[in-house]
């Protein structure tokens, strides 16, 4: 898989690995406060830590949390008196089902981040010639406006005539 950093991540790794971090200690702690309220197999606030760590810090951010969120859930709320002996293989697929989830979120997450980074937009006020529509770019060159705009978005141009031109040519 390849994984492409997001802007919190490329500015600092440390950083969107203490928001993963401390958001899925924060879903936690919450849900081990709520315990009486939230039924012990619900992942709801934890898979919520995991899209939000995902969303504003990057791929690596939404692992960190699922890896801790997941250790909290297993450790706080599901581990079995004994290591290998599990009273309920519902309660082990459910877990499991929480971690695909999970990593399905990261993968959505770092896919938009990837998806965002390609995106160009254009905004603001163009300088056009009123003559020959040529457009100046940022560095002060003037080039056909198709060129500029392909140059500057993902938009492609097709040529044709309207209905006026195609009168004043005779066609």
């Amino acid at each position: 898989m390849h994984i492409i950093a997001s802007p919190a991540e490329s500015r600092g790794g440390a950083l969107g690995l203490l928001v993963g971090v401390g958001l899925a200690a924060i879903s936690v702690a919450l849900q081990r406060l709520l315990y009486r309220f939230v039924a012990p197999d619900s992942y709801q606030m934890l898979l919520s830590a995991v899209a939000i760590s995902v969303m504003y810090a990057g791929f690596r951010s939404g692992l960190a949390a699922l890896l801790v969120a997941g250790a909290g859930k297993w450790f706080l709320f599901l581990r079995p008196e004994h290591p290998l002996q599990v009273a309920d293989w519902r309660i082990v697929v459910r877990f499991l089902l929480f971690l695909c989830l999970g990593l399905l979120i990261c993968w959505l997450g770092q896919k938009l981040h990837a998806s965002n980074r390609k995106l160009k937009v254009l905004a603001g006020m163009l300088p056009v010639c009123a003559w020959c529509k040529r457009v100046r770019d940022e560095k002060e060159h003037w080039q056909q406006l198709e060129a500029y705009i392909h140059d500057h978005s993902e938009a492609e141009f097709t040529h044709t005539l309207c209905p006026d031109c195609a009168r004043k040519m005779g066609h």
